[in-house]
């Protein structure tokens, strides 16, 4: 008789796990926690952008899937957590482009792609050339782009000052930290110099003079930077992009219903977010002025000067991206 109740109990517990895998398998993962994180601040419009999907993941998925969502690198270097997303230990990440996979994705980076976010969020969005050229890379390494949030369009903050002109980096003797190929070839194609630094080493190399400058969006330089600088001018080189990436394995298991839920989750947060990340770029250099810091807003005949570095930079930087990606550039960008 106990043997009996013992295989009863063994048999409606297999089945059960059995419903319950079989329900999670076809409904992709629901029920399940996902991880999702980011390299900015807390509290910053890329936290409040990955939270937001969060959120709505949670309302159109009726709570089947949970997103929880970490700041500031909690789970790693952004480089660490591409990876994770790649190998699926990590399902989500609202991240910047990971050079480790493949050096042509480092064309996010291109300077002077687009010199308004008008321009920058068109070429990005579904359709877009730069989508279209970034996606198969991205499947590629198991990934699928939800879409893209933008943290600006960055500038030159710097502990020396003020500047207005490339010569000025040069006469004032500033070591610019940069980091990625396409910034360090540009500044070097002013003849300045310059030095690869990690972020979370950053405020301690400006604070110190192991470099005097950086180039990063006004919102970055403020929230986190702003009393190691003194001097801020809206260069405008790189439009920075961070990618919204699911693992693809994962999405292409979801049901209809659920892989239409993140998507559509995805669509609303970074409209919200990019939305909320251009509209406060005017203020952020309005704190900046107000916290001491000497902005420079460049003029419409200084733009061109910086412009013609940069362009001039893209020959050099063809060897980093390869060819076909540059020819991809030039034939969609007027210079």
């Amino acid at each position: 008789m106990m043997k009996s109740r013992i295989y009863l109990v063994s048999l409606t517990v297999a089945v059960v796990v059995g419903l319950l895998f079989t329900y999670a398998k076809a409904d992709a993962n629901s029920l399940y926690r996902w991880k999702s994180c980011h390299p900015g601040a807390i509290g910053s419009t890329i936290d409040l952008t990955q939270a937001k999907f969060a959120e709505l993941v949670r309302q159109k998925t009726n709570g089947h899937i949970i997103v929880d969502c970490y700041a500031a690198e909690q789970l790693g270097s952004y480089r660490d957590m591409f990876d994770n997303v790649v190998r699926g230990v990590q399902e989500v990440g609202l991240l910047p482009i990971s050079p480790e996979f493949s050096s042509s994705l480092q064309i996010v980076y291109t300077v002077y792609i687009a010199d308004t976010w008008e321009e920058g969020k068109k070429i990005y969005a579904p359709g877009g050339w730069m989508f279209g050229y970034l996606e198969p890379l991205f499947e590629k390494l198991g990934l699928q782009p939800l879409g893209f949030f933008f943290i600006g369009m960055n500038g030159f903050g710097s502990t020396k000052g003020p500047v207005v002109l490339p010569e000025d980096i040069k006469k004032l003797g500033i070591k610019t930290r940069v980091w990625c190929p396409a910034d360090r070839l540009f500044f070097q194609e002013m003849g300045l110099p310059t030095v690869d630094i990690a972020f979370a080493e950053l405020f301690t190399s400006l604070q110190t003079g192991v470099c005097h400058a950086q180039d990063n969006s006004p919102e970055v330089t403020y929230t986190q930077l702003r009393d190691v600088q003194k001097y801020y001018t809206d260069l405008n080189h790189i439009f920075e992009p961070l990618a919204l990436l699911i693992n693809k394995k994962l999405l292409d298991g979801l049901s209809a219903n659920v892989k239409k839920a993140i998507e559509e989750s995805a669509a609303e947060a970074l409209a919200w977010g990019n939305r909320a990340s251009e509209e406060s770029e005017e203020g952020f250099f309005k704190k900046m002025e107000d916290y001491g810091i000497k902005v420079t807003r460049l003029t419409p005949e200084q733009r061109p000067i910086w412009k013609e570095y940069g362009i001039r930079s893209w020959s050099k930087f063809e060897k980093v991206v390869g060819k076909r990606s540059m020819d991809m550039i030039r034939a969609n960008i007027k210079k």
